[in-house]
């Protein structure tokens, strides 16, 4: 039995705002992705951010699973 990583990604999203002036009100919103490996998770999250919307801030959790 090996063990692999599992990854949990947490990503702020924010919406974008429609110019540089400033004083807005902007949502904020977490998506949260599981996946085998980094790159998998953030390619899912980066697919699932709404139109008008960026991720702003990347959190990621690893875990340890048995693999056969």
């Amino acid at each position: 039995m090996t063990a692999a990583q599992a990854v949990t990604l947490y990503a702020t999203m924010q919406e974008i705002p429609p110019d540089h002036r400033g004083g807005y009100t902007l949502g904020r919103d977490e998506l949260i992705v599981e996946d085998v490996d980094y790159d998998h998770a953030l390619a899912g999250a980066s697919q699932r951010v709404p139109e008008g919307w960026r991720i702003i801030a990347l959190r990621v959790e690893r875990e340890r699973v048995a693999t056969d």
